[in-house]
């Protein structure tokens, strides 16, 4: 009877090991179902802002913008802010307000708030997000040309 239950054990635990490797696998994200969402899409998951790969796990949406002075509001995250595909600033205000060319930590899994960014000019801006770390994806913008 010991004998039996200790392959029991032993065999769930096995099995629990392999699901796990398993189960990390299939669940690993993904970025194409992301969005930049901001005031200028009124927080919707709208198409036109469906990020796209550029390389890597970097990617991209643009947007027009106007330059009156005013900050937009923006974050990445799917169509229902799914925990972990959420990405905001982190939990506190240092990284929140960003310039072009200049990066800032994201948080997926407790973002703490939106980003915000004025743009110096009238145009289109790219919006991009750097998954390389997961953890910590870095968020960035430049003036598209």
């Amino acid at each position: 009877m010991q004998k039996r239950i200790l392959l029991l054990v032993m065999f769930t635990a096995l099995l629990s090991g392999c699901s796990t490797t398993f189960v990390e696998q299939i669940l690993e994200k993904d970025y194409e179902s992301f969005y930049l969402r901001g005031v200028f899409t009124w927080w919707e998951a709208d198409e036109n802002y469906r990020l796209e790969l550029v390389e890597g796990k970097l990617f991209k949406a643009s947007v027009k913008l106007i330059a009156d002075g005013q900050p937009y509001d923006f974050k990445f995250a799917d169509k229902n802010y799914t925990p972990g595909y959420d990405c905001g600033s982190p939990i506190g205000t240092e990284g929140k307000v960003l310039m072009t060319g200049t990066r800032a930590l994201s948080s997926c899994e407790n973002p703490g708030g939106n980003f915000q960014f004025t743009p110096e000019e009238t145009g289109k801006y790219d919006f991009f997000i750097d998954f390389s770390n997961e953890e910590s994806p870095t968020v960035y913008i430049k003036k598209a040309f």
